[in-house]
C-alpha cells in the first residue's frame, strides 16, 4: 500500500501526523523493533506485519531485529541501556511477566525499568498433537496421560517460557504428569510435533491454525475464554472439561522507561492507526488474532497484573527462579 492510500484509509485526522513524527524521531537513525523471539515464530509474524504500516504512518524506517534467549532477558536488556528516546522499542509479550517471575538474575528490573506502550494484539495457544497421537479430544488426552505418566510428551520453547508454564498449568488443573522438551522457539518446537519427536504442545495460534488446516497437526482446543472465529470448531479449555484454565497470548511494545510521554503516545497513535488498516484487518481474522490498540496506561496495567498472576502459578508449581 502507498503511503498517501494509508492516510487516507485512517482519516484526515492522521494527515499532519508523518510531519509530527519526523519532527520528533531522528532522522538518521532508524526505530529498532527487537523481538525476544526467532524470526518465523507467531510473535515475530504479528510484530512484522504492524511494523511495516507503523513506518508507513509514521514516515520513519522501522527494523524488526530477532534477539531470542534466555527468555526474553536478552532482548529486554538492550531496550533497558537504550536511550530513553523512542528509537529501541521492545515487542512485549505474555512471555514478559513470565521471565519476570521465573529468572533472578535479571540486569534490569521488570516492573520499573520499562514504559509500555501499546497492546496490539490476543490470541490463544491451540493444543495439538501429531495426528498419529490416539486422541481426538482434551478429555481423551487426558486419560492417555493418566494411563502413562511421564511418557507423554510435551514440546515448549525453553524453561521458564509461557509455553513451559502453560504445561505446568495443565497439569496443576488436571493431575497429570507429562514430560517437557525445551526448543529454542516456535518454529523449532512445531517442527517436532509434526514429525512425531514430541506427541503435543501448546503452540501460538498464528502458527498452529495453518498446519491445523492441512492436516499436520490435530487441533484439540484454544486456551482463550471463547473459542477462535478462525477455528470456530475447536471449544475453550474450559469448555473441554479443564476448569479454571484460560491463558491468552497478548502482545504490545515497550520502550525504556523515561521516554518522553509525546514520544510514547506517538508510537501508541501508531499502532493503533496501523490496527485499522483494512490488509491488517484481514490477515489478523485469518491467523486467529484479535485486534486490541490498548492505551499505555492500559497495558501498563496489564502487564503489571500479569506478573502477579504468573509469580502465583511459579509459586503453586513449586518452580525455582533461575
Amino acid at each position: 500500500m502507498r503511503r498517501r492510500q494509508f492516510l487516507g484509509l485512517v482519516g484526515g485526522a492522521a494527515v499532519g501526523w508523518p510531519r509530527i513524527a519526523r519532527a520528533q524521531f531522528n532522522a538518521s537513525r532508524p526505530i529498532t523493533m527487537i523481538v525476544p523471539f526467532p524470526a518465523g515464530g507467531g510473535a515475530d509474524i504479528l510484530a512484522r506485519i504492524l511494523t511495516k504500516y507503523m513506518g508507513e504512518n509514521l514516515g520513519h524506517t522501522i527494523v524488526v531485529q530477532n534477539q531470542p534467549g534466555a527468555g526474553g532477558a536478552l532482548a529486554f536488556a538492550q531496550v533497558a541501556r537504550s536511550e530513553p528516546d523512542g528509537h529501541t522499542l521492545g515487542w512485549t509479550s505474555a512471555g514478559f511477566p513470565v521471565m519476570a517471575t521465573t529468572l533472578s538474575n535479571l540486569s534490569f528490573d521488570p516492573r520499573t525499568d520499562f514504559a509500555h506502550i501499546c497492546e496490539a494484539a490476543e490470541n490463544p495457544f491451540v493444543l495439538v498433537v501429531n495426528p498419529q497421537v490416539p486422541v481426538k479430544s482434551v478429555k481423551e488426552l487426558v486419560t492417555l496421560a493418566k494411563d502413562q505418566p511421564g511418557k507423554l510428551n510435551f514440546a515448549n520453547n525453553g524453561a521458564g517460557t509461557l509455553t513451559n508454564l502453560v504445561v505446568e498449568l495443565l497439569m496443576l488443573q488436571t493431575g497429570i504428569s507429562v514430560t517437557q522438551v525445551a526448543y529454542r522457539g516456535d518454529n523449532f518446537s512445531i517442527t517436532d510435533v509434526i514429525a512425531g519427536q514430541v506427541q503435543a504442545m501448546f503452540s501460538n495460534s498464528p502458527v498452529a491454525l495453518p498446519h491445523i488446516a492441512a492436516g499436520r497437526l490435530r487441533g484439540l482446543a484454544v486456551t482463550s475464554a471463547r473459542r477462535s472465529s478462525a477455528a470456530p470448531d475447536l471449544p475453550t479449555m474450559e469448555e473441554a472439561g479443564v476448569p479454571n484454565f484460560k491463558v491468552g497470548i497478548w502482545q504490545g511494545f515497550s520502550a525504556r522507561a523515561g521516554t518522553p510521554k509525546p514520544v510514547v503516545d506517538r508510537l501508541s497513535a501508531s499502532m493503533r492507526e496501523a490496527l485499522q488498516v483494512p490488509e491488517v484487518v484481514e490477515r489478523f481474522k485469518k491467523l486467529g488474532v484479535d485486534r486490541i490498540g490498548s492505551t499505555p496506561e492500559e497495558f501498563s496495567a496489564l502487564v503489571a497484573r500479569e506478573i502477579d498472576t504468573w509469580s502465583d502459578v511459579v509459586r503453586r508449581a513449586g518452580i525455582k527462579p533461575n
